[in-house]
Order: C-alpha cells, then sequence, then structure tokens
C-alpha cells in the first residue's frame, strides 16, 4: 500500500492533479496496479501472504469503514494452494477520493481560494495560477499582496519611479525582495514584451524601475574655469556627467586609491578612480572618446586584462607605467597575484602584450606583480612628463 501512496504523492508534488483541477478538465480515474504476493510467494510463506492480505484491506478503507478507492482481484491457483483473490488493481474513482487518500484537501481548498481571488482581481493571472498551481499555494498566505503589486506596475510607469515607491500597506523593498522571483514569474505573464528587459538579472532593472545611480570619482589635477577653485576633487552622478563635458585634454584612468590622490599636478587633465570599475559606468560618458585616455594599473594579469576591457571600449587608451622598464626598475617592491588569468587579450600593444606573456610564464618569478603603490614617486613623475612631451 505504501508504495502505491509514494506514486500518487510523486505525482501530486509535481503539481499533475492540481493542474488538471485547476484547468476544470473531467476527471480521469486513476488505476495502478497492486504488487501483490505471487502464487510461489503464498506457497512459500502462508502467514505473511496472509498478513500482506490483511493489511492491504485494513488500508483500503478509512477509519469510518468507507473504502479508500475500489479494488479489481484477480484469481490465481496452485498446487496447494486452492483458488485465491488478491488484489491485482486499485481505481480511484474521484478527485476528492485522492484528496482523502493523500489528505490534501486542504490544498485543494486553498487552490480554489486562489482561483477565485485571481478571476477576481488579476483575471490575467489566470492561467499562471493553473499552470504553476504548487508555486502559487506556496505564497497564498501573500497572494493578495503580491497581485496588488502586480496591478500597481502596470498602472504605472516604473521608469518615475524607484522600488521604494511603491505605495501599498504591508509592502515594501523589503517584501518585494523576498518575494521576487515570483513577482518577476507573475509579471512576465501580465506585462507586454516592451515593458520587461529580458538581459537584466536585477528586478528593478528588468522591469525598468529608477535604480540606484552610479557614480563617478573624479580629481582636477589643475584648475578648471567651470569649477570653483576651491574644490579639488567630486563625486558625481555617471548620467548627469555625461551631459556636461569638462574642458581637458587627458583624462588620467587610475586603479589605486592612494596613487589617485597622490597623482601629481597635471595641466589640462582629470584623474578618474577606477575601483576596479565597470566598464558600463565609463561607457555611458560618451564625450570621453574626444579624450586621451591614460590608463594605469598594477603591473600583473588582471591590470593588463582591465586594460583590454577598457581599450576594447576606447581603442585610443594608452596605458603608462605598466611596462617592462617600469617593472625591472623595481625589484624589491614585487609581490605575488593571488589568483592570475591567462586569457587571450587581444586589445594589448605588442609591447604590454609581450609583458602580459612573460607575467603568465613566470619569467620573473612566480606570479609576480607590482602593485601601482609599490612605483616610486620620481618613476611617476618621470613617465608624466614623457607623456607631456609626447
Amino acid at each position: 500500500m505504501d508504495d502505491l501512496i509514494a506514486i500518487l504523492r510523486k505525482r501530486w508534488d509535481r503539481g499533475q492533479y492540481l493542474r488538471a483541477y485547476a484547468a476544470g478538465e473531467q476527471w480521469q480515474p486513476i488505476e495502478l496496479n497492486v504488487k501483490a504476493p505471487t502464487a510461489a510467494e503464498i506457497l512459500a510463506d502462508v502467514d505473511a501472504a496472509a498478513r500482506w492480505a490483511e493489511r492491504f484491506e485494513r488500508d483500503s478503507h478509512h477509519n469510518n469503514g468507507a473504502p479508500r478507492f475500489s479494488i479489481e482481484y484477480r484469481t490465481i491457483k496452485g498446487n496447494g494452494l486452492g483458488t485465491n483473490n488478491v488484489a491485482a488493481r486499485v481505481r480511484i474513482e474521484t478527485f476528492n477520493e485522492l484528496c482523502a487518500l493523500l489528505r490534501t484537501r486542504a490544498e485543494a481548498g486553498v487552490l480554489d481560494a486562489l482561483m477565485a481571488t485571481t478571476r477576481a482581481a488579476a483575471p490575467s493571472l489566470t492561467g499562471w495560477v493553473v499552470g504553476h498551481p504548487l508555486d502559487a499555494i506556496a505564497h497564498h498566505t501573500v497572494w493578495p499582496l503580491l497581485l496588488a503589486v502586480v496591478q500597481w506596475i502596470e498602472t504605472h510607469d516604473p521608469t518615475k519611479y524607484y522600488l521604494r515607491q511603491i505605495d501599498i500597506p504591508g509592502v515594501d523593498t523589503k517584501f518585494i525582495e523576498q518575494h521576487r522571483k515570483i513577482l518577476g514569474q507573475l509579471l512576465q505573464e501580465t506585462l507586454p514584451a516592451e515593458r520587461v528587459d529580458l538581459e537584466r538579472s536585477n528586478f528593478a532593472e528588468r522591469f525598468k524601475f529608477r535604480t540606484k545611480p552610479q557614480y563617478v570619482r573624479l580629481r582636477l589635477l589643475a584648475p578648471i574655469a567651470m569649477f570653483p577653485p576651491a574644490l579639488s576633487e567630486l563625486r558625481l552622478r555617471v548620467d548627469e556627467l555625461a551631459k556636461v563635458e569638462i574642458p581637458i585634454t587627458t583624462v588620467f584612468i587610475i586603479e589605486n586609491e592612494i596613487s589617485y590622490l597622490a597623482f601629481p599636478t597635471t595641466a589640462n587633465a582629470i584623474a578618474i578612480f577606477g575601483e576596479g570599475f565597470a566598464l558600463t559606468t565609463l561607457e555611458r560618458i560618451t564625450w570621453l572618446n574626444n579624450k586621451d585616455i591614460v590608463y594605469w594599473g598594477d603591473i600583473d594579469t588582471h591590470g593588463f586584462a582591465i586594460l583590454n576591457r577598457l581599450r576594447q571600449r576606447f581603442p585610443t587608451t594608452r596605458s603608462v607605467l605598466m611596462d617592462r622598464h617600469t617593472l625591472l626598475a623595481h625589484p624589491h617592491q614585487l609581490a605575488v597575484e593571488p589568483n592570475p588569468t591567462t586569457g587571450p587579450l587581444p586589445h594589448l600593444t605588442e609591447s604590454e602584450e609581450s609583458l602580459y606573456t612573460d607575467l603568465i610564464e613566470d619569467r620573473y618569478g612566480h606570479a609576480i606583480r607590482l602593485e601601482q603603490e609599490r612605483i616610486r614617486f620620481s618613476h611617476i613623475s618621470e613617465a608624466l612628463l614623457q607623456i607631456a612631451t609626447a
């Protein structure tokens, strides 16, 4: 009997029966074969076979004596056995009979309520509930709130709002975060395709809400007329900086913060703190295409990988202090790079690629690196003088 219950429970847990029930499909009686003792097994152990038959008969009825399902018997005969009727197949005649057998009537009742609520409040999602009854049941305690969020988003322009501004009693950003998976499924079911960006994994970005702005941190390496003289460093929103071109000729992108802060005075130039930057941040500042971009990162494999990505977007980018001369001039400042990369970097210059290959092949030592802050300041000044002369 346990094996029959296990089969039915497995099907139930896949949602097979609930989907058909929610869809209003005509019930198809369930028939399952019973693994009863064979003639040989009965003959070998009559007492065990009798106990099995007694247990099966007991389990086939509810406590009040009502049958849990109908049973089809078959007759087996054998020398020394006589004629015996054993259960061959059980048949479950109705959905209610199945629920009683599995003790899932409460789940079906919850689904009934969910279907009624959805038809009344958000009929466009009825089909989703039919297709995902177990997911709906798992969220039944918050289902009205989920529907309210979907309706709010349907009737508002998310590009004008942050998630924080969804104004529904009982809903806050933590609620959205906690239920973002199912909300995402419901919204993709009901929103038109142009309102969903499937390329974005972030919930707010996928459904085109306003997101936390990105910032860029920069230093004015010499006075610039458009800024008050007292200012030397700024932190600006990327979308706003993209609209205001700074009148300079050179942009230094510097990975290390101390190197960025200590970078010497340079006319007609600004320094941008790279912070292991996401390239998409700088891509939005289109006027950078008109500037001489100089990148300074660590002399290690990842430093060259960042340079490669930057040059892919800004092809004229030059590097500074990322050469063999700088590396060999600091033999006592070398350290070990924890997890070197070895991938191809097609946007490096010939000399950069040569040094990158030497680092990969451990020509100067195992996984060596020269971090920016370890380079002598006089060496930096010399390199900047060469840039200015060029």
